[in-house]
């Protein structure tokens, strides 16, 4: 008797430590994306600084540093796609953050090509 009690206390731990895997895996998502920002804003602060000290005269170095930046956001935007796809929640902030620069990163990397693909041609 003490079995047929047991069988459906372990199934709903085998469900809870699969909905807390769950939770953890979008809290880690959520925390990466987070972290992206984070790293993309950092490095997007160093560009200008860099470009501010040449005075923003393009070359290839600053071009490059550009395009790694459009890099880092393309693929902090799929993280944060796929992030949301698996049922992911973010902070409004971030939602729009994120949702415009996807809007944005195609006219950016236009942009860059414009602005910068005399200076990758050497």
């Amino acid at each position: 008797m003490a079995a047929i009690h047991r069988r459906p206390l372990a199934a709903l731990l085998i469900i809870a430590a699969f909905a807390g895997g769950s939770a953890h895996a979008d809290d880690d998502c959520v925390a990466q994306v987070n972290a992206g920002l984070a790293s993309v804003k950092q490095a997007q602060d160093l560009q200008r600084t860099r470009e501010a000290a040449n005075d923003l005269l393009l070359n290839r170095e600053l071009c490059q540093g550009r395009l790694d930046l459009l890099d880092a956001r393309f693929a902090l935007s799929d993280d944060f796609e796929a992030c949301r796809r698996k049922g992911a929640t973010f902070s409004d902030q971030v939602v729009r953050t994120l949702s415009q620069a996807s809007d944005e990163l195609t006219d950016l990397k236009a942009s860059w090509i414009r602005t910068c693909g005399r200076h990758m041609k050497d």
